[in-house]
């Protein structure tokens, strides 16, 4: 619940409830802030939906700085999208992302050891046929990942799932000879490749951003079924109800396994954290109830076998908060858009919901200090 976050945050900047200590979100809201990032990246949304969905964890930086004789850190996360991908780390996100599991045939390599932390993603690419290692019988995974290794990877991973029977558009330098031709006609017949203008300069090596859109694409294009459709309506109907019967409970141990049974990534950590806020009424003499007006509507906007995105309209509460300083009635309105991924256990989780009116602190700071009496 944002708007009922931001609402609460402001209640305590007022200072008409006090903060009490607050136990740390499993993995902190801070790592998932792209802080080299920008709104207008031509890959900003594939980024965030990676990084959001734990696909991804980026590379956590942390700075310090000094204000009146305090010290004080904050953590961020850099995804570095120019950066140059290794052929490991283009494997592990590959098998993350698919939600893949080793089969029966696994393929060793010389230069890939338990020990080592890739080793289970090289196992599971193995086994499903996507890598083969280099003609001398090692993976090499510290190599940077060039565009065509990285196009035959994808090619392998969806052969099964994608209808790859159309041919797509030539390029003159991916000669029939090339190993990867097959691979960029049929993955670029489907829009998951699609080059430099006429060229598809298969020996660049690949960058983090291109190798997150490319495989992106393929997983919107898997189908998703019945199943799925009904599945993402049931996550968000069941976080929505039993949020609030348990909020209104003032059951933190209930909503925490809510939480952790309906989200994930970015909405998991927003979620806990937001356990602090509620966790400062349970601990003052305040009494907060929430009551819906009229009946919400759930639907699906659009649903794949990876991502889904489900629509919350009309999603309006009556806010009541009484203390023995202040009291006042609000109306909030939390429709939006909730953003889901299928886990590897086959469960639809939300990792993200954007709300339709999600204005900035300030608004909910001057609604609170007309509507206080």
């Amino acid at each position: 619940m944002k708007a009922l976050y931001v609402l609460l945050s402001s209640l305590v900047l007022f200072g008409f409830i006090s903060v009490s200590p607050a136990e740390a979100a499993e993995k902190s809201i801070d790592l998932y802030y792209m802080d080299d990032v920008d709104y207008d990246h031509w890959a900003y949304n594939e980024l965030e939906r990676f990084l959001y969905a734990d696909i991804i964890d980026g590379y956590v930086e942390t700075e310090s700085f000094e204000e009146d004789g305090e010290k004080y850190e904050y953590t961020y996360v850099s995804v570095k999208p120019k950066n140059s991908i290794t052929r490991a780390e283009f494997t592990k996100i590959l098998v993350n992302s698919m939600n893949l599991r080793a089969g029966e045939t696994v393929k060793t390599f010389p230069d890939v050891k338990p020990a080592n932390w890739y080793y289970e993603y090289v196992k599971v690419a193995s086994s499903q046929g996507i890598i083969n290692g280099k003609p001398d019988g090692a993976f090499r995974p510290n190599d940077k990942i060039t565009r065509n290794e990285m196009a035959v990877m994808i090619y392998r991973a969806f052969k099964t799932k994608l209808d790859f029977t159309a041919t797509g558009k030539a390029f003159p330098d991916v000669p029939q000879g090339n190993f990867a031709y097959e691979a960029v006609m049929k993955t670029a017949a489907l829009g998951i490749i699609k080059g430099y203008g006429d060229v598809f300069k298969p020996y660049n090596d690949a960058t983090r951003a291109e190798a997150i859109v490319m495989i992106d694409r393929a997983l919107h294009l898997v189908p998703g079924t019945d199943e799925d459709q009904l599945a993402i309506i049931q996550t968000v109907d069941r976080n929505i109800k039993d949020e609030m019967k348990f909020t209104e409970q003032q059951d933190v141990e209930a909503l925490k396994a809510l939480y952790r049974e309906t989200t994930i990534g970015y909405q998991l950590a927003y979620s806990l954290d937001s356990l602090d806020i509620e966790g400062m009424i349970e601990e003052s003499d305040t009494k907060f109830t929430m009551e819906q007006i009229g009946e919400n509507e759930i639907n699906a906007v659009s649903v794949n076998n990876h991502f889904a995105q489900v629509r919350i309209d009309n999603l309006v509460y009556k806010v009541s908060l009484s203390a023995p300083d202040m009291s006042f009635n609000m109306t909030i309105d939390l429709s939006g858009t909730a953003y889901l991924k299928k886990n590897d256990d086959g469960k639809w989780k939300i990792y993200n919901v954007v709300l339709d009116e999600d204005g900035d602190d300030q608004d909910w700071k001057d609604t609170l200090e007309t509507e206080i009496n």
